[in-house]
């Protein structure tokens, strides 16, 4: 499984998502994303922050495929939907800060990667994209909840019904970003950002993460909403989705 975990040093892990093509994440993808947060990420005493990059410049990460959403029934949207929960989930709640580094384009999957970290760096050439409503789907995950949480309702509400492609420029006004570089650069400052993390204490950042983490529990715990059962019924249903899954053989969200 090409998604590689190292611990760098005392202070750092990285996560380098190298799957080719357009780094798409189905569920086996999902599931060793799990494995890294649930084992390799967790037996590391002194980890101070976590790092997910991707060595493919083109593409962070997208997902799922439309080949793969296809051979799903309501038992198979409701276990994906599930497996997309755990790992947003252990994304949002590990033990130490999670920055996510982005080069290229970002969809789906890879969409809420970057929203579950708390620092996002991104490339001036980054693209990011809802590209759910171009096939008659709505993404599986609490997406728009967490964009409404990070940049506000208004915000979200242009990104996710909207379609279009944001640049990171655009996204670092939106208050997403915390910082946008130069292609050429950004290896640098991201590891000049880092290096200021060994100063600090392992308890603190374990206790103060664990504050933000319990807000954003309380903030979605206040907006419930069915999108398990409105995104299996749109896999089942769907006309738009039907035409898409004909057409679209061969893309990914």
């Amino acid at each position: 499984m090409p998604i590689r975990f190292e611990c760098m040093n005392s202070c750092m892990a990285v996560i380098d998502i190298d799957l080719g093509g357009r780094n798409t994440f189905n569920i086996p993808e999902m599931n060793e994303l799990i494995r890294i947060f649930k084992e390799d990420i967790e037996k590391e005493l002194d980890l101070r922050v976590v790092l997910i990059k991707s060595s493919n410049h083109d593409f962070f990460a997208t997902g799922p495929s439309i080949k793969e959403l296809k051979t799903l029934d309501k038992n198979g949207a409701r276990y994906y939907i599930t497996v997309l929960s755990m790992m947003i989930e252990h994304i949002q709640k590990a033990s130490v800060p999670v920055i996510c580094v982005v080069k290229g384009i970002v969809t789906g999957i890879g969409f809420d990667i970057v929203s579950s970290a708390d620092f996002r760096f991104a490339s001036k050439d980054a693209v990011f994209a809802d590209v759910s409503s171009k096939y008659g789907l709505l993404s599986p995950s609490s997406i728009a909840l967490r964009l409404s949480f990070l940049i506000g309702v208004q915000r979200a509400t242009e990104i996710t019904l909207s379609g279009k492609d944001y640049s990171s420029d655009d996204l670092y006004k939106f208050n997403y970003l915390t910082n946008v570089f130069a292609s050429d650069e950004i290896d640098k400052k991201v590891d000049d950002f880092v290096n200021g993390f060994k100063k600090l204490s392992i308890d603190s950042l374990n206790l103060k993460r664990r504050f933000f983490t319990n807000l954003w529990k309380n903030y979605s715990e206040s907006y419930q909403f069915p999108i398990g059962d409105m995104f299996s019924e749109l896999l089942e249903n769907g006309k738009d989705w039907k035409k898409s899954s004909l057409t679209f053989d061969n893309e990914s969200l």
